[in-house]
């Protein structure tokens, strides 16, 4: 999917709607005051931005007085504004793309192995020659499966990244630094890959076409079926009860 960079929904510009759908999509369920939070509005401004978001039908409440993001507010969180690429332009990233992922897989200095690559949106429409972007949702775990080892392993990573001038913002990225630093490096700064994470958007990429590239294909299990109410038997004649 494309987004025009100058649109405006609700009086925001796309580009924020963007990315505040992309903070929020983390979240099953969010407020108002984390709407405006993801967007960067004034404490109680947000009314009209969440109110533009329904309409639109990019989220909706949800029964505890909360609100989600809908399939199409994640598939807008997932656009691109850039111009549209050539399929021969889109394979070759999507081919080094695939060579990083080898990359992080065998190079031990990188603390996060790859477990799955999913590849979804315009690339798996063959009639479709310019493409927005390469769709790709990543699986990342631990190589280390000792869990105070592999924290330990992270610590030390974390001080030597610091140590080459890398900023971390907050606890959380020095904490994670083990697989933002694989995810960022698989995402190789490229204008064509758009990447997300398959943990936090596996319902959203399994809901739409898909295939797998690595790693075990999955489905969306069923809900369960909501059992029938058994049948009331009638009463026999002069039953006091």
């Amino acid at each position: 999917m494309r987004i025009d960079p100058k649109q405006t929904i609700g009086g925001c510009p796309a580009l924020v709607v963007r990315k505040t759908l992309r903070s929020l999509r983390m979240w099953h369920q969010w407020a108002i005051a984390d709407l405006e939070a993801a967007a960067s509005l004034a404490p109680g401004t947000g009314r009209a931005l969440l109110k533009a978001l329904q309409t639109e039908g990019l989220i909706e409440a949800s029964e505890t007085g909360a609100w989600t993001i809908t399939q199409a507010g994640r598939t807008f969180s997932s656009a691109t504004a850039a111009k549209p690429v050539t399929r021969a332009t889109a394979e070759n990233a999507l081919a080094q793309f695939l060579e990083r992922v080898t990359q992080v897989n065998r190079n031990p200095c990188f603390l996060a192995k790859v477990t799955r690559v999913v590849l979804f949106g315009s690339m798996l429409k063959p009639e479709v020659e310019r493409l927005s972007d390469v769709d790709l949702a990543v699986g990342l775990a631990a190589k280390e499966v000792d869990f105070d080892l592999a924290r330990e392993q992270n610590r030390q990573r974390a001080e030597e990244l610091a140590g080459q001038g890398r900023r971390f913002r907050n606890v959380l990225e020095w904490e994670a630094c083990w697989y933002w630093e694989a995810f960022q490096y698989l995402k190789g700064r490229s204008r064509v890959i758009s990447l997300a994470d398959y943990g936090a958007e596996r319902a959203f990429v399994l809901a739409v076409p898909h295939r797998f590239l690595i790693g075990e294909p999955e489905q969306i299990a069923p809900a369960p079926a909501t059992p029938r109410p058994a049948a009331r038997k009638r009463r026999p004649a002069g039953c006091p009860f």
